[in-house]
């Protein structure tokens, strides 16, 4: 359902929602064509700052308006839980002033940032895509609360075709870029393998030992023992919040209308979304 559908059917008793695992997130060009601009985007204080100046409750309450939650990180939330203790994982890996709005924060760490790479003010262009009603939107209100929130910021909007705009990503052609992942399997491991050197969809190149060191624990030294494992990933997730090499925006939500006389319709938060194996109508 589109955000006005949600607002017309909430009070509706045939309304539905439920979260799936689907992250939207920015990825940041580690080796920009630009030389000014990836001093920008390798500067730690820079990724931090924009991830301070995103108020994530605005963008998923005001503009999307359709249930989509805000993130602790970059695994979503209801895709895991710890075997140990029952605690979701998305609320293991939160790390606090990273996934957050903090503009006061936001606006030291950029001045910071500028200073570090020697620059009075930078120009970023955000890739995204035109065909779809919600990345529209979602690119516009970045470039609001960024300008907004870092003085000497400007982030301009470069909206083309998805299948253009994977192109592009690909080729490393862009400074920003809005994107997306959707979870195969219900563990952590989906969403973090994504970061690790060399992976198809790290667009952005980014390599670091150490986070590569605890996705390869993860998958090989503790493979065999869940509790060691699950540690690593809530680690490599804390990690990827400190550093920002992939900052997270909105987890989404989906919105549907379900007849009362219909039973038995399995909502999966990864993988398939719908099976109606034991769907019935009573």
């Amino acid at each position: 359902m589109s955000n006005q559908q949600v607002k017309n059917y909430k009070d509706d008793p045939r309304f539905r929602q439920y979260p799936y695992s689907y992250m939207t997130y920015l990825k940041w060009n580690f080796h920009d064509s630009d030389a000014t601009n990836n001093k920008a985007t390798n500067n730690l204080n820079i990724r931090q700052a924009v991830a301070l100046s995103v108020d994530r409750a605005q963008l998923t309450e005001k503009v999307l308006g359709d249930g989509s939650r805000v993130p602790t990180g970059f695994v979503p939330g209801g895709l895991a839980t710890d075997a140990k203790n029952k605690k979701d994982f998305a609320s293991e890996q939160k790390v606090a002033h990273t996934v957050a709005y903090e503009p006061v924060l936001a606006k030291k760490k950029f001045a910071t940032g500028l200073k570090e790479i020697d620059q009075k003010k930078i120009t970023l262009t955000l890739l995204s895509t035109d065909d779809d009603g919600t990345s529209p939107m979602v690119a516009q209100f970045l470039k609001s609360q960024l300008e907004k929130n870092l003085p000497g910021l400007t982030l301009n909007i470069r909206s083309i075709p998805s299948k253009a705009a994977n192109q592009q990503g690909q080729k490393g052609d862009f400074d920003i870029m809005l994107s997306g992942w959707g979870g195969d399997f219900n563990d952590p491991i989906t969403f973090l393998q994504i970061p690790q050197t060399n992976t198809a969809y790290n667009y952005g190149k980014w390599s670091d030992t150490k986070y590569d060191d605890l996705i390869d624990r993860a998958q090989n030294t503790d493979a065999n023992d869940s509790e060691k494992r699950w540690q690593d990933l809530i680690q490599a997730s804390q990690y990827l919040n400190q550093v920002q090499s992939f900052t997270p925006l909105y987890q989404a939500n989906y919105a549907y209308l379900q007849q009362n006389n219909v039973r038995g319709i399995i909502h999966n938060t990864a993988g398939t979304q719908w099976n109606y194996k034991y769907t019935s109508i009573k």
